[in-house]
């Protein structure tokens, strides 16, 4: 690479800056200041800084701004130093002078801040920050009045939870039907191979603890913890002011079903040769025919995707086969790996959570970013999301499996593990299982009802399933949280039901009552 120019203007007393030749990021990995382009990785994210955009003629300026972001880059973490070389480019790009730029003075921030555009508003805050510490550094490019200016005008921030407070259904929480109806999905895409292993995997773990992508990309093996009689996931904690992103864990409790298919998953891995310290989820898996290239064999993150490679990957899988979305005209539910997070924090309060305990499960070091998840009346999201349940029922196709004469027209015709029986309801077997039930830990049969392996017997007491989950759902009439969580099931023996009617009925050569 090439060394940057190391002269200044002559305005700023012919000062010459002297770069280190090596330096260090917070969690040490090693970096030359005086290369043109820093391109590092470091833990679960890549740092790329190109100073060669700023041009010859803003030399000067470029040996300030790098010597300003090495005092960032020694306490923060990457991606904050990228937001504030960002908004440096960000400045420049919005300069209309033909002059080229000399140092930032009233006029230049002034001019700046009147071109921004009213939701930009926030930009000014961060160039402030590089700004204030440039000058208090010392380092050419910077005039005093600029700093009393910055100082003294309000810098609106970035406006944050409008798209939870809202419920936005483009970037905000998944509602009740759209979790359902996603969840449902991924499980029958993967049964039937069309979502990869690790995709089902992480959107499991997405929707049990909520928390960053930075977060997953930066799971290894052994975070997988198996007890005797439960599961748990070690989950880096990744905003923290520890020297690295794995120095602190936050353990969250997985479901005997969720836990059963990540221990299946690290199992499977651990069979090809990876290790208790390997990737959870490999960038040579994740990211096919793509190699480990710029990261040392020694590197605690060796094997590792970065954050913005195993989320963009992630979405391309789901939104491949994302379901319709009633908010959306019934459009495919749009995807984004934070709004797994928005809908963990939305649905913990609907439940009755604190603030407190929604602040620690997202991994928010105070209360002041959480009040958004409460400012929705419970009794207005509990209407919208009735509301949307009656609309998407007919596309969310709660049945997904296949009705059949009986056992002999069955997939495994009466194979040991493959008869379906409600012992509460009658001796009848209801259905047969294509899988025959192997590795299932799901509440059978209410579970099947929903499954794509789930093979209903045409003339089996379905009706007094229907009649069992009816009545305990009135039960848990005062707790709406509780007594929805069977809604897809009884959605699913009413088809099943609607399905057996129409096959009697065209058999009879009459259409279904």
């Amino acid at each position: 690479m090439h060394s940057s120019s190391q002269t200044t203007n002559a305005l700023n007393n012919a000062l010459v800056l002297r770069l280190p030749e090596v330096a260090h990021t917070k969690s040490g990995v090693a970096f030359c200041p005086t290369e043109d382009v820093w391109d590092m990785f470091d833990g679960p994210f890549r740092l790329h800084l190109d100073f060669l955009r700023l041009g010859e003629e803003l030399a000067f300026v470029r040996d300030s701004l790098k010597a300003c972001l090495l005092v960032f880059i020694r306490g923060n973490s990457p991606h904050y130093v990228q937001n504030l070389f960002s908004a440096f480019c960000h400045f420049l790009s919005m300069r209309e002078q033909p002059a080229p730029f000399a140092s930032f003075s009233v006029a230049e921030v002034s001019s700046y801040r009147a071109r921004l555009k009213p939701h930009e508003a926030w930009r000014v805050g961060t160039l402030n920050v590089l700004v204030q510490k440039w000058h208090a550094l010392g380092l050419p490019g910077v005039d005093d009045d600029a700093v009393d200016y910055l100082r003294e005008r309000r810098k609106p921030g970035n406006k944050k939870g409008s798209a939870v407070r809202t419920r936005d259904p483009v970037h905000g929480p998944f509602s009740h039907a759209e979790y359902t109806s996603l969840y449902k999905a991924v499980d029958a895409a993967f049964g039937q191979g069309t979502l990869p292993e690790w995709a089902a995997v992480l959107t499991r773990l997405l929707f049990a603890c909520g928390g960053r992508i930075s977060q997953y990309a930066s799971l290894k093996l052994a975070d997988l913890v198996c007890k005797p009689d439960s599961f748990a996931l070690q989950l880096p904690q990744v905003k923290n002011s520890e020297a690295h992103v794995r120095a602190a864990f936050k353990e969250f409790s997985l479901s005997p079903q969720t836990g059963r298919m990540v221990k299946e998953y690290v199992d499977a891995l651990m069979a090809q040769g990876e290790t208790l310290d390997s990737a959870m989820f490999p960038v040579a898996r994740v990211l096919t025919g793509k190699s480990e290239k710029l990261r040392p064999v020694n590197d605690m993150f060796f094997g590792h995707c970065t954050a913005r490679d195993l989320g963009r990957a992630l979405v391309a899988n789901l939104q491949a086969i994302s379901p319709p979305s009633d908010r959306l005209g019934y459009a495919p539910i749009p995807i984004s790996t934070r709004r797994f997070r928005y809908t963990l924090g939305t649905r913990m309060a609907e439940e009755g959570a604190s603030r407190a305990v929604i602040a620690d499960a997202l991994g928010h070091a105070d209360l002041q970013n959480v009040g958004v998840y409460f400012e929705a009346s419970p009794k207005i999201v509990e209407n919208i999301d009735k509301a949307m349940d009656a609309l998407l029922a007919p596309l969310a196709n709660a049945f997904r499996g296949r009705l059949v004469e009986d056992e002999e027209h069955s997939t495994h015709k009466g194979a040991p593990g493959s008869r379906i029986i409600d012992l509460r309801v009658s001796t009848a077997p209801l259905a047969s299982c294509s899988g025959k039930g192997s590795g299932c830990a799901f509440n059978k049969p209410v579970a099947c009802y929903t499954c794509f392996k789930f093979e209903p017997w045409l003339d089996a007491p379905h009706e007094k399933v229907l009649a069992r989950l009816e009545a305990e759902r009135a039960r848990l009439a005062d707790d709406p949280q509780m007594a929805r969580i069977n809604d897809d099931a009884i959605n699913a023996v009413r088809q099943v039901i609607a399905e057996c009617e129409a096959v009697r009925a065209q058999r009879a050569g009459g259409a279904p009552q």
